[in-house]
């Protein structure tokens, strides 16, 4: 309740407006939403490290402008292994692999990335 106050403060944006957001960005917020969830139980079992470094690669993969607009990748980090799973374009999957292979906390990663085929 005061995230919503905060938010109605200051940004004008009417609750219609917010659900219709999270509706067209639902993939994200799922993701997200469990990213968060993970982070919680791995901190109250007193694990920092992968939630940290999940968060570090998710950053990265945030803010890579080829990455960012892959709605099939999926990232979750276990004992310092970046899964990487889902369908994407090639030029997206060298990027991701790279981009985990150099994130601060990632000790190994696991590709199961699958690509996109062109059509014949």
């Amino acid at each position: 309740m005061i995230v919503w106050r905060i938010l109605k403060r200051y940004l004008p944006l009417s609750g219609s407006a917010l659900a219709l957001w999270a509706w067209r960005k639902r993939d994200n917020v799922i993701d997200w939403t469990a990213f968060g969830i993970r982070s919680a139980q791995n901190l109250v079992n007193g694990n920092s490290d992968d939630p940290k470094a999940e968060a570090r690669l998710r950053m990265a993969l945030v803010m890579n402008t080829r990455v960012r607009s892959a709605p099939a990748l999926e990232v979750v980090v276990r004992d310092g292994i970046a899964v990487l799973k889902g369908v994407v374009d090639p030029q997206v999957h060298d990027v991701a692999v790279k981009l985990a292979g150099r994130t601060q906390g990632i000790k190994k990663v696991d590709d199961r990335l699958d690509e996109v085929r062109g059509r014949n």
